[in-house]
């Protein structure tokens, strides 16, 4: 991320945006929808990738509210944990949160960077997600936990090497 911003034009300005995204975050049609939300003064109508899994390809309105982050970064000591705070969140984002907290289905957050000059789509592809834990949620501010979205419930590496398909294996 650093690379690409020393990389713009220094009159580009790159605008945040994070999805919360959770089986029960509907839109007015029952439709799958997320929480869409964009570190500006102002709400923007931005593209969504196409491979995204709620609304990819589609324009959506990211709304303005003040976030705050800071990711898993490589130059310091590795972190797969960091918060996350929305700050004088609606009515709207607090009742969805409730709901989803309640609910045993993760609630995952993906990170999209835009430029202003161009929404067209976000400026890191695929854009990273991340697992959120420890919400709280109150009428002024969302704090969480977000974690790298890795799921280290299987065996590493992937391939299973078995007695059936590498017969060397069995000792003889």
């Amino acid at each position: 991320m650093r690379e690409a911003i020393a990389m713009a034009p220094s009159d580009e300005v790159v605008l945040h945006t994070i999805e919360l995204r959770h089986p029960l975050f509907v839109d007015d049609d029952g439709n799958p929808d997320s929480i869409w939300v964009v570190l500006n003064e102002t709400d923007i109508v931005a593209t969504v990738e196409a491979g995204a899994p709620v609304k990819g390809g589609t324009a959506v309105t990211f709304r303005a509210f003040s976030f705050q982050f800071s990711p898993p970064g490589v130059d310091t000591t590795p972190s797969i944990e960091f918060e996350v705070t929305i700050d004088n969140v609606d009515s709207s984002i607090v009742e969805n949160l409730d709901l989803a907290v309640t609910d045993s289905n993760k609630i995952v957050m993906c990170y999209r960077p835009y430029l202003d000059s161009d929404l067209s789509e976000p400026q890191m592809l695929p854009p990273p997600t991340f697992v959120l834990s420890e919400v709280k949620v109150d009428v002024f501010q969302v704090r969480a936990r977000a974690r790298i979205d890795i799921d280290l419930r299987g065996a590493f590496p992937r391939r299973l090497f078995t007695a059936a398909e590498f017969p060397g294996l069995i000792n003889q």
